[in-house]
C-alpha cells in the first residue's frame, strides 16, 4: 500500500485511515435503517479518499457542503426512524440510543458553527471523518445492531 499514491498521501500526512467496508455486522434488521448506515459510511469513505489529495478541486469541496447538508439531514431525519423503531419495537437499548443521538447533534451543531466560521480546513475534515469512524464503530455496532432480534421476534 506504501507504494501506491494513496499510501504515500497517508504516509506524506500520517493519516491511519480506513476504509469502512459494509458487512453482516451492521444489520439492524430494518433494511430503511440499514440502508440510511450504508449512506452514512458511503459518505464517510469518500471523505476519507477527499482527505488524501493535497489540493482538493471544486467538485471535493462542493462534496464537503453536501456532506454537511446531509449529515444535518441524517440527524434529524434517520435518528428520528431510528428512535421511533426502537421505541415500537421495546428495544432495551432505545434511552441509550437517543442518549448518543443527543450527543451527535450536539458534536454535529458544534462541527457546523467551526466549519462555517474557518471554512474548509484540513483539520476540521480529520476531526468530522474521526468522529464519525467512531460513530459507526461505537454506535452503529454497539447499540443500533441490538435493535435486530426485536424486529425479528
Amino acid at each position: 500500500m506504501a507504494d501506491t499514491p494513496q499510501g504515500k498521501a497517508r504516509a506524506k500526512y500520517n493519516l491511519f485511515l480506513t476504509m469502512i467496508q459494509w458487512n453482516q455486522r451492521f444489520l439492524t434488521g430494518s433494511s430503511v435503517l440499514d440502508q440510511q448506515h450504508q449512506m452514512l459510511i458511503n459518505n464517510l469513505n469518500h471523505l476519507e479518499d477527499m482527505l488524501m489529495t493535497t489540493n482538493p478541486t471544486r467538485t471535493e469541496c462542493e462534496f464537503v457542503i453536501h456532506l454537511v447538508e446531509f449529515l444535518e439531514s441524517y440527524a434529524d431525519t434517520h435518528f428520528n426512524v431510528e428512535e421511533r423503531c426502537m421505541e415500537r419495537h421495546r428495544c432495551p437499548a432505545h434511552k441509550r440510543n437517543k442518549e448518543a443521538h443527543e450527543q451527535f447533534r450536539s458534536f454535529f451543531k458544534q462541527f457546523k458553527a467551526r466549519y462555517l466560521a474557518e471554512g474548509f480546513r484540513r483539520e476540521i475534515l480529520l476531526d468530522l471523518h474521526k468522529t464519525l469512524s467512531q460513530w459507526i464503530e461505537g454506535h452503529i455496532l454497539q447499540v443500533d445492531t441490538r435493535l435486530k432480534p426485536f424486529i425479528k421476534a
